[in-house]
């Protein structure tokens, strides 16, 4: 096949495996997405910046693929290719919104298999010092330690988006999630600042035309917005 022939089946082929997702057989189309990999690899459309869309739209639908199953933490194969591609658009336009957001979710999805862990030990009858000392133990320090970069590319995004005059409430309420699991897993001492930062995202997005907030995101902005203040 010529490199047109290989985009061309690549994206019909990640079309087709929509199908499969949000389904109980989801697994089922991995070996087709790896397939359209193998075209995209081949047709080496992922070295062009002059076809930056098409990139990022067979990203996004590989990214999509890669976390339909959280709890199972992702599948690996297919969240690195789109790590390293992402990464390789930043590597010439670090400031690109789009990928900064995409290496944001992805690392928040990431961190939702161990946050899963950290639910189930959590007890809300636990005294205190048995919370904080309970927030240095393994399962924390590893959700920790995929929400630090989460947090990261989506305040990077987000600055971007500003500069840019592109800012979305979408975008301001993903970096608010992020720093709001952030916060919840953090010592004491570390957490406040991630909630503030949360409560800022929260605010700035009600302020934004044509955006509305979730409602459980309101609620939170409405019982803790006292904190800015504090």
């Amino acid at each position: 096949m010529t490199s047109e022939q290989y985009i061309a089946s690549a994206k019909q082929g990640l079309i087709n495996a929509r199908s499969y997702l949000n389904t109980p057989n989801w697994r089922h189309g991995i070996s087709a997405v790896r397939t359209c990999i193998s075209y995209v690899n081949a047709a080496q459309i992922m070295f062009n910046d002059s076809r930056l869309d098409e990139r990022l739209w067979i990203l996004n639908e590989v990214q999509q693929f890669s976390y339909n199953d959280l709890d199972a933490g992702g599948v690996k194969d297919l969240a690195t290719w789109c790590e390293i591609e992402y990464n390789r658009i930043l590597s010439t336009n670090p400031s690109h919104v789009g990928a900064l957001r995409a290496l944001g979710q992805a690392w928040l999805w990431k961190s939702q298999y161990w946050l899963a862990k950290v639910c189930h030990e959590d007890r809300s009858d636990d005294d205190d010092d048995v919370v904080e000392r309970r927030r240095y133990t393994p399962n924390y320090v590893e959700a920790r330690a995929a929400l630090m970069p989460a947090v990261d590319f989506l305040a990077r995004a987000a600055d971007g988006a500003l500069r840019q005059n592109c800012l979305t409430g979408e975008l301001l309420a993903l970096r608010a999630e992020a720093c709001m699991s952030l916060g919840n897993v953090s010592p004491t001492r570390d957490a406040q600042v991630h909630f503030k930062t949360a409560l800022r995202c929260l605010r700035s997005a009600t302020m934004l035309p044509s955006y509305q907030l979730p409602n459980h995101l309101v609620q939170y902005l409405r019982e803790n917005e006292h904190l800015l203040r504090m």
